[in-house]
């Protein structure tokens, strides 16, 4: 009667999720949870309380509650034993203490499961933990190795028929090549993910591939394409109160409407990102939204805008993150030049450009060198930046097929005052 009643109220759960009241799941899973005992020795109640605390996870994840899921899913991980469920359990564990900028647990975590998944021959398993290794050194800079982690991901994924694994793993694989400017590329596989997600009607899926799709067509200023996924995601996402992909939406909204030059509705996204970013205990996107706020603040000529790079190096230097400390140090080599300081300037993007090349970051790297070009002291000396500059951008946009886009991006007013610089032909 007792395991009965379990079930009914998990049927409950799984129908509140699907209806998007998500906070009545949480309460419902967490009730079960309250009324079932964690030694159980019944398989069915065990199963029940397994099935429990990952939805239950799941839904905290996604409903911004990092911290509370990354303690679901170390009860899951803790009742499963060394099952199926423990890999699960592991992989989970690694997702969430990526997303607290716990970089180490999560390569600890998803290497266990991915130890674990070999020895059980579990091939699901071996899948999401190398896509969880993947996504981890992608946040760390480690490009090349994040990639060979997606794509055996992805290559299992496939062979499982797993759609899901699909869409989260070209979700993460786009990352991978945008970070890298590859952006063809990139958006060929968030295309695939869209797809995948718009079919599977997996709202977070969803959410998430918008974000990075939008990004993309930002950094390539089709702001119109951008803002149009921004917006569908950031509605999907205030729907489902899915808050840490509300605090990212956020901020690629305030870099939009700031390519438009809407200052203060820009302003007013960052600062709603930087915000809940705080108040989620998401570092990742507090990170990304420091920078954005500082580039703003750049485009505005607000001098003010230099403590938000300041407190962006101070925050990025404890993890030793490659990627935020390099855009750190060039929005502050930027304050510096617009003080007149250009030789503190130079100092802070020649230690950027170092750390762009460590982590393969094309578009940070041709802004720094225009950059260094604005400053050098010697007409030779700033050619060779300017030529350096205007290679990679033809780097970035030779592969496309897209001539609209391309043809966007080098109109772009940071783009063409590279290119006008070059030598004209004869």
């Amino acid at each position: 009667m007792i395991s009965s009643t379990n079930e009914q109220q998990l049927e409950l759960a799984r129908m509140a999720a699907q209806d998007g009241r998500f906070w009545d799941a949480v309460d419902t899973y967490t009730e079960i949870l309250a009324n079932t005992d964690p030694q159980t020795s019944d398989p069915s109640v065990k199963n029940i309380r397994l099935t429990s605390l990952k939805d239950r996870g799941d839904l905290l994840s996604e409903l911004g509650e990092q911290v509370a899921a990354l303690a679901a899913y170390e009860q899951y991980y803790l009742e499963a034993g060394t099952s199926q469920h423990a890999v699960e359990a592991l992989v989970l564990i690694g997702n969430r203490s990526r997303g607290l900028g716990q970089y180490g647990r999560s390569l600890a975590a998803c290497q266990e499961a991915l130890d674990l998944s070999v020895a059980l021959n579990y091939t699901p398993g071996r899948a999401k933990a190398l896509a969880g290794l993947g996504g981890t050194h992608l946040l760390e800079g480690d490009v090349n190795l994040a990639a060979s982690y997606l794509n055996q991901a992805n290559a299992l994924f496939e062979q499982l028929n797993d759609s899901y694994g699909q869409a989260q793993s070209n979700n993460q694989i786009g990352i991978a090549y945008a970070t890298t400017g590859h952006f063809h590329k990139a958006i060929q596989a968030f295309e695939k993910s869209l797809k995948l997600s718009r079919e599977m009607k997996r709202r977070s899926g969803l959410v998430s591939v918008l974000n990075n799709l939008g990004e993309c067509y930002q950094v390539l200023h089709a702001t119109e394409k951008a803002l149009a996924c921004h917006c569908e995601g950031l509605a999907l996402a205030e729907a489902a109160n899915f808050r840490l992909q509300e605090a990212d939406l956020c901020r690629n909204l305030g870099l939009d409407l700031a390519q438009q030059q809407k200052w203060d509705e820009s302003q007013s996204y960052l600062q709603r990102a930087h915000d809940t970013a705080q108040e989620i205990q998401a570092p990742e996107i507090y990170f990304h939204t420091l920078y954005a706020l500082a580039r703003v603040a750049l485009a505005r000529h607000d001098l003010s805008g230099h403590t938000y790079a300041h407190t962006l190096l101070a925050a990025a230097e404890p993890g030793q993150s490659r990627w935020h400390l390099a855009n750190g140090l060039y929005v502050l080599g930027r304050f510096e030049q617009m003080m007149g300081n250009n030789t503190s300037a130079e100092g802070l993007w020649q230690r950027a450009i170092f750390l762009a090349h460590e982590t393969e970051n094309r578009v940070l790297l041709w802004q720094l060198h225009a950059a260094l070009a604005e400053i050098a002291h010697q007409p030779n000396l700033a050619a060779v930046h300017n030529r350096i500059a205007a290679e990679v951008i033809q780097q970035i946009v030779e592969p496309f097929t897209d001539e609209a886009l391309k043809a966007t991006f080098l109109q772009s007013p940071a783009v063409t005052a590279v290119l006008n610089q070059l030598p004209k032909e004869r």
